[in-house]
C-alpha cells in the first residue's frame, strides 16, 4: 500500500500530505511500501528523494511535469543520472 501526497502542491489539513518528510514518517510508522506524490513536490524537494530511497520506500509520481523533457547523462561511474 501507498501513501498519496501532494508533496505540498497545495495545503491540506492533514500535515502529512503537505511535505514528502511527512509522508516518509507515516510510511515508515506503518509498514506502508512507499509514496505517490505530485512531482511538482518532488522537484521543490529533490533531496526528499534520496531520503527516501535510503528508507527503502518506493516513489511514484504524477502530475502535467511528468512528460517534461529534461536532458540527463547517465554515469558510467557511479550508475547515476546526473
Amino acid at each position: 500500500m501507498f501513501f498519496l501526497t501532494n508533496g505540498g502542491c497545495e495545503i491540506c489539513e492533514d500535515v502529512r500530505r503537505n511535505s514528502l518528510e511527512e509522508a516518509m514518517k507515516l510510511c515508515l510508522e506503518n509498514g506502508l511500501e512507499g509514496i505517490v506524490s505530485e512531482i511538482k513536490g518532488i522537484f521543490r524537494n529533490p533531496g526528499a528523494v534520496t531520503k527516501i530511497k535510503e528508507s527503502k520506500l518506493s516513489l511514484l509520481s504524477y502530475g502535467k511535469l511528468k512528460y517534461v523533457c529534461v536532458p540527463f547523462v547517465i554515469s558510467p561511474l557511479k550508475n547515476c543520472v546526473v
